[in-house]
């Protein structure tokens, strides 16, 4: 015979079926709103450098601009091997001076840059210039998408997105193939070497072997785009498949000569968002980092989220994101889409987005009781860059901002290098 409970048992009871409640009810999911900012004027862009081929990654550091070259653009064929492509070299230069956007580039301009690390082979597949045609060269490691100094390791870290552009087609019909990488440049010994690297003989697999069986490289991503490092770990993500890996750089802080460090998977295309449920956000191709928070932003689905992580760096689990802002999605039909490639942390704590084509930079605070609604005739851009260089093509990938709060934008001005000039380091003062 059942005895009935007492009345301490039917509350503790009732307390217990109350909160189990509130533990699986999930929170309202929050509409995105429309946010303004003030925006950019003309006379806030300057011109920095124009020396640097493509420039395709930032980083300051003791008063000196690291700029990463992607290299003289291919182009349908493929780059014309009479130019030295000079992908993958860094170069340094002086974030102080700058000229108005008017005009063509003076001599200081022009000639702002110089070389801080040129690639070598191995680990880089440079471009072959003696393949004739130049879409023989089908394992060139390239373009390369982002820059990253870790100081623990006294590394640059980049990824190399690899290819090459087919003959036929008007502009680029960029052919993708299997050899994806990470490398570093350690500036302890001047070295390079692999952090990742594909195997092109695996195909589409990925990882390309059983990453609890063998050593690394894993060859875990297909598009690497980003990378950010974070304590001990370098966070890196890839586009085509949509997957975010996680690199223990301990044994490198104290051995600059150490292998590839080991990697484990982080997350897929599936993440569960608070107020939404279970997700898929696809093309991950931005990083940042802010109080406690990894910033996962998304080109396929062109939205951003966040996640928290713990004292050491990694996501607390269960990996649950916050949704912080929506953009443009990709659209088949036009297969166009916002484009998102970058963001950063201003000193403010404001959020730097940058759409490459036309060039436009978004800025908010992040805050997902408001989620930031960047979809077209939502919120305008903070700076519409193709407008203000009068440049409807212009074409940018990285943005990065200084503790005085200026704002450092890449351009590569969409195929016009073939006669060897560089692209365009642009600053925007406060």
């Amino acid at each position: 015979m059942n005895r009935p409970l007492s009345l301490p048992t039917c509350l503790v009871a009732l307390v217990a079926v109350a909160l189990a409640g509130c533990a699986t009810r999930p929170a309202a999911s929050v509409e995105p709103v429309v946010i303004s900012t003030a925006p950019v004027r003309a006379e806030q862009v300057k011109r920095v450098s124009t020396a640097v081929p493509f420039p395709r990654g930032l980083h300051l550091m003791d008063d000196k601009l690291y700029v990463l070259a992607r290299g003289r653009v291919r182009e349908s064929g493929g780059a014309d091997g009479r130019i030295d492509d000079r992908a993958g070299t860094i170069f340094v230069i002086d974030p102080n001076l700058s000229e108005p956007i008017v005009g063509e580039p003076s001599p200081v301009v022009r000639d702002n840059a110089a070389v801080f690390a040129e690639p070598t082979e191995p680990p880089f597949k440079l471009f072959d210039r003696s393949a004739n045609p130049p879409t023989r060269d089908r394992e060139t490691d390239r373009p390369y998408c982002s820059l990253r100094y870790d100081p623990a390791t006294k590394n640059f870290f980049l990824c190399a997105f690899s290819g090459i552009d087919k003959p036929e087609g008007q502009g680029s019909t960029f052919s993708k193939n299997t050899g994806d990488a990470l490398h570093r440049f350690d500036t302890r010994t001047g070295k390079w070497h692999v952090v990742e690297k594909h195997n092109i003989e695996a195909g589409g697999s990925y990882p390309h072997h059983d990453p609890h069986a063998c050593p690394p490289p894993h060859g875990w991503l297909n598009g690497p785009d980003n990378c950010l490092a974070v304590g001990r770990w370098l966070y890196a993500v890839a586009k085509d498949n949509s997957t975010m890996v996680r690199y223990d750089l301990s044994e490198l802080a104290a051995n600059p000569d150490a292998g590839p460090p080991p990697s484990f998977w982080v997350l897929g295309d599936r993440i569960d968002i608070v107020g939404k449920g279970m997700q898929s956000y696809q093309g991950h191709s931005m990083l940042a980092q802010r109080d406690g928070w990894l910033y996962i932003g998304y080109r396929t689905s062109s939205v951003i989220a966040r996640v928290r992580l713990d004292r050491d760096g990694l996501p607390v689990q269960p990996i649950r994101g916050e949704l912080i802002a929506v953009f443009d999605p990709f659209d088949p039909q036009t297969r166009k889409s916002a484009n998102l490639t970058d963001m950063v942390f201003g000193p403010d704590g404001d959020l730097y987005v940058i759409s490459a084509q036309p060039s436009k930079v978004y800025r908010f605070r992040p805050d997902p009781s408001r989620v930031f609604d960047g979809r077209s005739g939502k919120s305008p851009p903070w700076a519409d860059l193709s407008a203000l260089t009068a440049n409807p093509r212009m074409k940018s990938e990285n943005v990065l901002v200084d503790d005085r709060g200026g704002v450092f934008v890449t351009s590569g001005d969409a195929y016009s290098y073939q006669a060897g000039s560089g692209g365009t380091v642009y600053r925007i003062d406060p």
